[in-house]
């Protein structure tokens, strides 16, 4: 057998699993379709709950440390709130990627793209574009969104997805901006808009958690300006959202999807990093101990529990936008409430506890 364990992708859940793969003793290869390391488009938001999950430091990924919200309904209603503790900090991915990926005991293969997959009884025999074939006793797809390993095994046929548009926009000085994230509302019907600070750039960027008609980029656009961003001679970068909506078979008998390629992503807020390093771990713990056919429930127990119940709160949230805007917004509780979400000291359903009645008893106020 030539590995251990084939990883296909070396994003942040292809290197964590490969990092936890590889201090358990196995013999790890990384197949990788594009050169390292690769811009990846992504906000860049990194729950702190994250940098707890590696015995090695990431500091040097980080751009920035976010102490405030601000949060904006079609630019016009607008509210700051604090965010103690330094919940989330900001990176670029290609750096905090790399980071990662530098720490596992592991081969690499970059520019080497799947294209075929042969699961067998005692092995899975992976082929690439270039004609080399590779074979492991256990295969690990964390290639993304559109997961090639995902469509060649049969798995996640009826996935949902959104779609994302992202740029990075040179901003000097950025004083301004410095410290604070921010989100805005009421633009789309279902998702929302970001301008994240970096060292010396913004990240911005609008995101839709469901398929329809509207021209996202001019969307992105029109509100950027409101902000006095302009994207003129910026390049923007779209990709897939994986949006969670139910539990589904991640596993076969040797293989293992974990984060976007498992539709792990958050779909309230959009937040996919924390639930890639968190199915990397089930799914190294999954291999290590010879039980892939509990992968799936294993994964449903300590993300999809939580993520059924942000789907409850999307329904309510983009359903009274406007409303849950105005009453969650200035309440310092539920941005409070969120961090802790996010750091893996709350759950939704501990939201979905807090927001209910707290909506039930300002509803009557609400003047549309």
């Amino acid at each position: 057998m030539d590995y251990d364990v084939i990883v296909v992708g070396a994003g942040i859940g292809g290197a964590a699993t490969a990092y936890y793969l590889g201090e358990a003793g196995c013999r790890v290869l990384i197949l990788e379709g594009e050169r390292l390391p690769r811009y990846k488009p992504c906000g860049g938001g990194v729950p702190g709950s994250v940098f707890r999950y590696f015995p090695f430091p990431l500091d040097e990924a980080i751009e920035a440390k976010v102490t405030s919200i601000h949060y904006s309904y079609r630019g016009q209603e607008e509210v700051t709130v604090p965010l103690p503790g330094e919940p989330v900090a900001m990176v670029m991915r290609d750096r905090f990627d790399a980071l990662v990926l530098g720490q596992a005991k592991c081969e690499v293969r970059e520019a080497t793209s799947v294209v075929e997959i042969m699961e067998g009884e005692d092995s899975v025999v992976v082929s690439t574009k270039d004609g080399q074939e590779f074979r492991g006793r256990y295969l690990i797809g964390a290639d993304g969104a559109n997961s090639i390993v995902a469509r060649e095994l049969g798995l996640r046929r009826g996935k949902v997805m959104g779609a994302a548009i992202e740029a990075e926009v040179p901003l000097s000085p950025i004083a301004d901006w410095a410290q604070t994230a921010t989100f805005e509302f009421g633009a789309l019907r279902y998702g929302y808009l970001w301008v994240f600070p970096k060292r010396e750039h913004l990240s911005v960027g609008i995101g839709s958690f469901r398929k329809g008609k509207e021209k996202l980029r001019d969307i992105l656009r029109q509100e950027m300006a409101k902000f006095g961003i302009s994207l003129d001679g910026v390049t923007l970068h779209g990709h897939p959202l994986p949006v969670y909506i139910r539990s589904e078979r991640l596993n076969t008998m040797r293989s293992l999807l974990v984060g976007d390629a498992a539709g792990l992503m958050d779909p309230l807020s959009g937040e996919g990093i924390r639930y890639a390093v968190k199915s990397a771990r089930l799914a190294a713990e999954a291999i290590a101990r010879g039980e892939l056919d509990k992968y799936t429930a294993w994964v449903q127990r300590e993300i999809g529990a939580n993520l059924s119940h942000a789907r409850w709160l999307v329904a309510l949230f983009y359903g009274l936008q406007r409303l849950c805007f105005q009453l969650a917004a200035p309440n310092p509780k539920v941005t409070r409430l969120l961090a802790e979400i996010l750091n893996d000291q709350a759950t939704y359903a501990d939201l979905s506890r807090h927001i209910v009645p707290y909506l039930a008893t300002y509803l009557w106020q609400w003047k549309p």
